[in-house]
Parts: structure tokens; C-alpha cells; sequence
């Protein structure tokens, strides 16, 4: 059935294309499960990208239009830049260019990906380099019934820089080999961008970029249960050049089938 839906919607598109510091409570202390009345699926697009790469700015335009599709609460992008593109050239020196960060070069690597623009919807299918099937997995995916509910809350302290994030995870369906994942982006970062005319612009607005990961790179294990819930607590320092009026938290549950679900908060309440 999920495959009849991506699918269909893959052909639909293609006929229209065609023209860090973490604490974390015990998982037995559990509070008591209320059971939501609607929750609804939201997807996780990671994009892969880097300043470098001419034709980048086309995929953050197909997630800008997913958005408006489907709402923007319920498409989640994180922009993670490494990769060549995400480097000077060789005769450069091959450094890291300002939003390439080792922690989002390292996906490059787990995940193989030989090209960019590339991403993942959900991770489910793996790498697409054809944007088409971006907005045809989309699609599908958004449509399934969510099998967790994520809640996170941020508690930022200014004096500090210090952020306080509490996620909540409550099982709406028991799950095997779930891991939770913790990201730090920042929205509106005016940086270097080439564009798909080959020239650079300093002035290019970058958006929902990969800044850290407060848990664990590859994730952590969490035991998703029927009916039951599972609080973690995790604190990180903002590093002093991120703006936190324009950050947020990505929270996502994993399995190997894929991203099960995922919210996103802002870093300081509005």
C-alpha cells in the first residue's frame, strides 16, 4: 500500500516535471501515558548541499515549494553542508567552507552520498539525487499514521548561551530498534552560495542549516512501547557567532524502515 501511494505519486510529479553536554533521565521513569486525540505525520527531508555547488539552490527551492504544498510544520528540512562542495578546491588548501561543520561531513560518509544536490525523505529509499523523487516520496510518506509523538520544549538561558531541550516520546505503536536523534539548526544565515549560473553570491539567505547534534551523532536507543512514554533532558552551549532567535531543535524517531516521525521547536519561545 505505501509502496502503491509513492508510486503514484512519483509518477504524478514525473508527468508534471516533464514539462555537547546531554543528561539523560532513566527510561523507567515513565510518566503517565494520556493518549493524544490526533497526531499527525510530519516528514524530514535532509538536504545535502554545499556553498559550492552550483546546482544546490534548486533543491532548497523543490523544499521551499514542498512546504507550501503540505504546510510548513509539516515538512521539516535540515540543510547539512559538507561533501566536495562543501570544501575550497584542492589548490585551496581543501578546507571547510563557514557551514560545514565535521559532525554533517561525517553523514556524508555514513550514508554515501556521491553527489549534490542529494537527499533523503524519511530515509526512506535512501539517497535521491532526482528531486523528483523528493517531492514523490513526500507524498507518501506524509499520508501514513504516525507511530510515535514527539514533544519537545527549549528553555533557553541568555546570560549563558545555555539551551535546555526536553523531549517526550510517547509510543502510539511498539517499535523495534527505534533510536531518537537531536539536531541544532539555524534558520536566515546570509553567507556564500554559488549559484546554477556559475556565479557567487554573498548576499545568498541560507536556511534550516545543520549546526550540531545535542545527542549522539547516529542517535540513541529509545525504547518506543504501546502507550507508554519516555522523557530525555539535554543541555548544549550556542556557539557565539549561531543566532538564537533564528535556531531551532529537530527531534526525529528512527527506525530502520525509516523516520517514524519528527518535530521541530524554536530555540527561544515566540
Amino acid at each position: 500500500m505505501i509502496i502503491s501511494k509513492l508510486l503514484y505519486g512519483l509518477v504524478a510529479i514525473l508527468s508534471v516535471t516533464s514539462f555537547m553536554s546531554c543528561t539523560e533521565i532513566d527510561e523507567n521513569d515513565r510518566l503517565i501515558y494520556v493518549k493524544p486525540a490526533e497526531v499527525k505525520k510530519h516528514v524530514l527531508i535532509e538536504d545535502f548541499t554545499g556553498q559550492r555547488c552550483v546546482n544546490c539552490p534548486n533543491a532548497a527551492t523543490m523544499i521551499e515549494q514542498l512546504q507550501e504544498q503540505y504546510g510548513e510544520d509539516n515538512i521539516i528540512a535540515v540543510g547539512i553542508y559538507g561533501g566536495d562542495f562543501g570544501y575550497t578546491t584542492v589548490a585551496q588548501g581543501h578546507t571547510p567552507l563557514s557551514l560545514t561543520t565535521e559532525v554533517g561531513n561525517s553523514y556524508y560518509t555514513k550514508w554515501g552520498v556521491k553527489a549534490q544536490p542529494s537527499g533523503m525523505v524519511d530515509r526512506f529509499g535512501g539517497i535521491q539525487k532526482n528531486l523528483a523523487y523528493w517531492a514523490a516520496f513526500t507524498n507518501g510518506r506524509i499520508n501514513m499514521e504516525p507511530t510515535v509523538m514527539i514533544t519537545p520544549t527549549t528553555n533557553y538561558d541568555e546570560a549563558t548561551r545555555t539551551l535546555k531541550v526536553n523531549v517526550n516520546v510517547a509510543g502510539l505503536k511498539t517499535l523495534s530498534g527505534a533510536k531518537l536523534q537531536v539536531w541544532l539548526i539555524e534558520d536566515n544565515i546570509k553567507d556564500m552560495q554559488y549559484m546554477p549560473n556559475g556565479s557567487e553570491n554573498n548576499e545568498y539567505i541560507h536556511k534550516h542549516v545543520f549546526r550540531a547534534s545535542i545527542n549522539d551523532k547516529d542517535g540513541e536507543d529509545i525504547n518506543v512501547v504501546n502507550e507508554q512514554t519516555v522523557n530525555k533532558e539535554y543541555s548544549i552551549k550556542l556557539e557565539n557567532n549561531w543566532k538564537p532567535e533564528n535556531m531551532s531543535v529537530v527531534t526525529f524517531v528512527f527506525t530502520a524502515d525509516g523516520v517514524e516521525q519528527t518535530e521541530k521547536t524554536s530555540v527561544i519561545n515566540k
